[in-house]
């Protein structure tokens, strides 16, 4: 529509790029390569498909549309300036560097160019903006050399125009950059009936005096949704040279094309391949790890990891009221993909207070994959919006996901004017994609933070993690108890007594749920030595022997911080009050005028 429209003349396909799409000719069907399926859909009369391939030959898409090209290229080279219907400046230099005279041979001057436009990308660049200007031109009666309207495709346009400050980058570049600047801001080719398409899989790393251009258009390849993912299953599974037999699954085509959300076409080709190699029946897990490894692969170990959690909220020691809010009040949303389905929520807390076990919990409970994104800002130039843009394709393919950012304070940068742009542009994105109602309903985020206080306001706001703030404080009242029964499950010999656990409690009355844990462990660690249950006494010996880390104030600021900033009332310790709320502000301020901020 863009072509036909003449919307725009200077298009931009980044995304999917490099995977299979579906074509259908007469009665063969296939999947195949992007430029292939441009230029298979494309050739039809009135058009001449003309493909450019870093350090390759410019390509006609038929040897009959080079011939005319060639026929009406050495017309046009043949005849004088005078006689044409074009600029002074159009002549081609050589690879000397000296201007081909406008009378060269016919029979020679075309193949030279197309020749010498071999490993040349900056002659090749230019022999293509001529031919632009070959395509409007007209002979001396008035007739148009050319009839037909052009489709350019630029391969790998990163490369051939990378984005960075004009004045670092080579000379080479540069000049190519003036080339493609000139010829799409021509006013004579916006106007025209010629299109060049720059492919790459990020915008943001082709030049931006060249992308951010008005009349230069982005298009973004998705990748494969659940439609696109069981079509090739079926095709698959149809077709002979592929598959002798049907494949051999654990359940449906849907189930299987459900699973696999987020592998590109390609991908999923090597998963099918592969079980049709072994012949075994492909099971869940295979499939699980296959979108793993392809997550991974696509965005990097560093920066997210895959993980489904063994556990769920049955697993969960203590917290019982905020549990009990997950199950009755949190599921239902996340589960919904209707108007009440939420977006994502912030959960805080001071340090050690359980929030990733419990969370991941919760997805253990919904049985749906975990996201945990780890770190996507990256130390090269241009790569965290890649990243992003990665990142955003794969979660627009994704079903019903967890995404994981712990300790998100630090994941996220600020967007005043002080902070770097790069930070700035990747938590607006972000910000953006967490209200993107294209997502609502698939997605849910989960912002892990003991520094609620540090998280951008913007990512806070309603519509966004801001519609639920959980926070997950040290336990209390009969949570502690249970914690405390817990830790001594494994080691005590036989049946305490409630004076017993009144003393434990009374040693342990500053624990947190990780020191607990930690507990739990030391006292399994005496058990192992002694080979065999402990004492009470034993117990209590190496629970006095413990001395707790100097963080105390620091975790009392954060769990100050966790009460002001929570959203429901229900899940506070104590019944609320503006009064009381106020009081937590002043405790803030009084440990922020000594110093501590968490």
């Amino acid at each position: 529509m863009l072509i036909n429209s003449g919307t725009s003349r200077s298009l931009v396909l980044s995304g999917n790029i490099h995977d299979l799409f579906f074509i259908r000719q007469e009665e063969d069907t296939d999947y195949i390569p992007l430029v292939p399926f441009l230029t298979r859909s494309w050739d039809i009369p009135g058009f001449i498909l003309i493909v450019y391939e870093l350090n390759g030959p410019i390509r006609f898409a038929q040897e009959t549309e080079r011939e005319k090209v060639e026929r009406a290229f050495n017309l046009w080279r043949g005849t004088t300036q005078s006689d044409l219907d074009i600029n002074a400046n159009t002549n081609i230099p050589h690879s000397t560097g000296t201007p081909a005279p406008t009378t060269a041979p016919a029979d020679t001057s075309f193949t030279q160019y197309m020749n010498d436009a071999i490993g040349s990308p900056t002659l090749a660049l230019e022999l293509l903006r001529q031919f632009c200007l070959l395509s409007r031109s007209t002979n001396a009666q008035g007739e148009k050399l050319l009839s037909e309207k052009l489709i350019i495709l630029i391969e790998a346009a990163d490369m051939l125009l990378p984005e960075g400050e004009i004045r670092s980058l080579s000379l080479p570049d540069r000049h190519r950059i003036s080339i493609v600047q000139d010829w799409i801001s021509d006013s004579n080719f916006m106007n025209g009936n010629d299109t060049v398409i720059f492919i790459t899989e990020s915008a943001s790393l082709v030049n931006s005096r060249i992308i951010r251009l008005p009349q230069v258009i982005t298009v973004e390849i998705p990748a494969p949704g659940l439609v696109e993912r069981q079509h090739f299953i079926s095709w698959f599974n149809n077709t002979p040279k592929l598959v002798e037999k049907p494949l051999n699954l654990w359940g449906t085509q849907f189930q299987l094309a459900m699973l696999t959300a987020g592998l590109s076409i390609q991908a999923l080709r090597q998963l099918l391949l592969s079980a049709r190699y072994s012949g075994e029946k492909l099971q869940p897990e295979e499939v699980i790890n296959k979108v793993s490894e392809f997550i991974q692969g696509q965005l990097g170990e560093d920066v997210v990891e895959f993980k489904k959690p063994a556990h769920s909220l049955k697993d969960i020691v203590g917290n019982q009221r905020l549990v009990d809010f997950l199950k009755i009040q949190l599921i239902p949303r996340i589960t919904s993909t209707g108007p009440d389905a939420i977006s994502g929520m912030s959960v805080c807390g001071p340090i050690g207070s359980g929030k990733t076990f419990i969370f991941e919990g919760l997805a253990g409970e919904l049985d749906i994959p975990v996201l945990v994104l780890k770190n996507i800002r990256s130390m090269w130039f241009g790569q965290t919006d890649v990243i992003f843009e990665r990142l955003r394709r794969l979660l627009m393919a994704l079903v019903k996901v967890l995404i994981f950012v712990d300790e998100a304070d630090t994941q996220f940068g600020d967007v005043g004017r002080d902070a770097h742009s790069t930070e700035r542009r990747l938590t607006g994105k972000i910000q953006a994609m967490m209200s993107d109602p294209q997502l609502r309903g698939n997605i849910t985020w989960l912002l892990m933070t003991a520094r609620i206080y540090n998280l951008s306001p913007d990512l806070r706001r309603e519509g966004r993690v801001g519609d639920m703030v959980v926070p997950v404080l040290d336990p209390i009242g009969e949570d502690r108890e249970a914690f405390l029964r817990w830790t001594l499950a494994k080691t005590v010999a036989g049946r305490i007594a409630d004076g017993a656990v009144e003393r434990l409690l009374e040693l342990t009355k500053d624990y947190s749920a990780a020191s607990f844990a930690s507990l739990r462990s030391d006292l399994e660690a005496a058990s192992l030595i002694k080979k065999g249950k402990l004492t009470l006494d034993e117990i209590i010996a190496v629970v006095e022997d413990r001395i707790l880390p100097n963080i105390g104030p620091i975790r009392r600021y954060q769990t100050l911080q966790a009460l002001v900033n929570c959203t429901r009332k229900s899940l506070l310790p104590c019944d609320y009050s503006p009064e009381i709320r106020e009081s937590w502000v002043k405790q803030i301020a009084q440990f922020e005028a000594i110093g501590i901020r968490g």
